[in-house]
This record gives C-alpha cells, sequence and structure tokens, in this order.
C-alpha cells in the first residue's frame, strides 16, 4: 500500500483526472511523489505522463524505476507493468547513451543537467537534435550535436583531454640571480689529462657569462627608450646566447672525457638589474 501522506495525493490526482483537470491532476501526482519519493509513487507518476502523452518525462521516471527495481520497495506495481509501459513511451522518444573516458563528468543536453556520467547510462531525449555538452574538473569540456530518431538509441563516445596549466613569469626589477653548478672532477695524479678540468671550468665560465648576456640583453631590450639601444641590447642577447652554446658543448666534452665522478662544485651566479648586470664565479677547484 502507498504511505498515507502520498495516497491522499494520489487519490485527489486520479478524482481530477477523471473530471479532466489533466495539469491539477498531474501537480497532485507530482506533490505525492515529492512527499514520500518511492519506487510505486514515482510509477504512478509516469503512467499518469503517459496517459497525458507526456512521453519523455513517462521515460524518465519509469526507467528509473526499472534501473532501481533491485532496491525492492515495490509491492503495488510489478516489473511486468512498468516494463510494458516503458516500452510504448520509449519508443515514442530517442535515447543518448553517452560513453566517457573518465569517471564522474557532467553531462547535460540543450542546458539541461541530466545525472553524473556513469550514473546516468541512458538520456531519454525528444526525437530531433541535440546539443550534448561534457565538463569535468581539471579536462577540457566537450561538446557535440547528435540527432536521434523515435525509438533510436544512439552510442555518444566522449573522450575528454586533461587541461595542462601554463603559467607566465615576468622579469621583477629587482636583482635576480641564476645559479649553474658544474661538478669539476678531481684529476688523478698518475694519469688522468689536465684539459677535461681547464675546459670544463672554461666551460662553466663561458655559460655563466652567456646566460648574464643573454637575461641581461633579454630583459633592458624591452626597456630600451631609442631603437640604436635597442638593437645594442639585442646584439647582448645575442652573444649571450652564443657563448650559453658553446659553454654547453664544451661541458659536455669535458664532462664526457673525465674519468671519474666529479665531488667538487663549481657555483656561477650571473646577476642583471635594470641597469646593471654582473656574473659571480664560487667554488672549491683541485
Amino acid at each position: 500500500m502507498f504511505p498515507p501522506t502520498s495516497q491522499k495525493h494520489l487519490r485527489e490526482a486520479q478524482r481530477l483526472e477523471k473530471e479532466g483537470k489533466m495539469q491539477e491532476a498531474l501537480d497532485e501526482y507530482q506533490t505525492a511523489y515529492d512527499y514520500q519519493p518511492l519506487s510505486d509513487v514515482q510509477a504512478e507518476l509516469g503512467f499518469a505522463q503517459a496517459r497525458m502523452g507526456l512521453f519523455l518525462p513517462a521515460a524518465r521516471n519509469l526507467g528509473e524505476v526499472l534501473m532501481f527495481s533491485h532496491v525492492q520497495d515495490r509491492t503495488v506495481h510489478t516489473d511486468e507493468e512498468v516494463r510494458a509501459v516503458f516500452m510504448a513511451v520509449k519508443a515514442r522518444v530517442g535515447a543518448i547513451l553517452p560513453r566517457v573516458n573518465i569517471p564522474g563528468a557532467r553531462i547535460t543536453v540543450d542546458g539541461e543537467q541530466v545525472r553524473d556520467w556513469p550514473s546516468s547510462e541512458v538520456i531519454y531525449v525528444e526525437p530531433g537534435k541535440h546539443h550534448v555538452k561534457a565538463i569535468a574538473d581539471d579536462y577540457y569540456f566537450y561538446e557535440t550535436s547528435v540527432e536521434v530518431q523515435a525509438g533510436e538509441e544512439k552510442t555518444l563516445s566522449i573522450a575528454m583531454q586533461r587541461r595542462i596549466q601554463s603559467h607566465y613569469v615576468a622579469f621583477p626589477a629587482t636583482p635576480m640571480n641564476i645559479s649553474i653548478h658544474a661538478n669539476i672532477s678531481k684529476a688523478s695524479k698518475d694519469d688522468q689529462p689536465t684539459w677535461p678540468r681547464n675546459l670544463m671550468i672554461a666551460s662553466g665560465v663561458t655559460m655563466g657569462l652567456g646566460v648574464g648576456g643573454l637575461a641581461t640583453g633579454l630583459v633592458f631590450v624591452n626597456n630600451a627608450e631609442s631603437k640604436s639601444s635597442a638593437a645594442t641590447w639585442t646584439g647582448v642577447a645575442a652573444a649571450g646566447g652564443m657563448l650559453l652554446g658553446l659553454g654547453v658543448i664544451g661541458m659536455s666534452v669535458g664532462i664526457a672525457s673525465r674519468p671519474e665522478p666529479p665531488p667538487p662544485n663549481v657555483i656561477i651566479t650571473p646577476q642583471f638589474a635594470k641597469g646593471a648586470g654582473g656574473v659571480q664565479v664560487t667554488g672549491a677547484l683541485p
């Protein structure tokens, strides 16, 4: 039997329906379900919507009743009764079956929010063309148009891509320090040549000068007050880039030629700011 509160509204709804007051009857059916959202009451609401020709809401309500039939809270209507009406209204509407590559995506159809996928495996819609949009945190949204006919079930595969965040970091007006750590191995007195060590030291200094020149040129070229000044700082940046490239090549050759792992460090710290620039080399050399 129905709960007393719902039963009162259902009887009133049936009376209004017999009198031909369809909208008022439908409101009473909805009120009964709002008071007691049970499967039997939802089935009564779906049956009433089907009788009034409201096939889309009827399909949604009866489909949900069958989806949760395992709850076993229905004592008035059997699965066979619900399924018979459901199949009749289902033939009058379309169905979209979303398949999303991530769980928890929020899907809207024509701007109407539906359940999160995969909770909503089937979305019933009116026959015709519909705009589908999928949204998920940290992913780019996906949207497309789908056209379905009455009684048609169309599978929609949705592949969402993760959003990659990027940030622009501007040069500050205060001095900025860039540290380059170059490992210099201690040579063996017996058989280790000294040229890899000397090459690495020279390459480290060249890298520091290159970074300082490149960074200083890039900073001050944007603040140049004349074309000639801008050209000068562009040349400084270009020269710094070339020095940096030569230093990297030399450092790579020196590291590849050393016979032992490098314990000590050389720290090269270019410093640059508006109106000034320089480089500092510190460390313990063998």
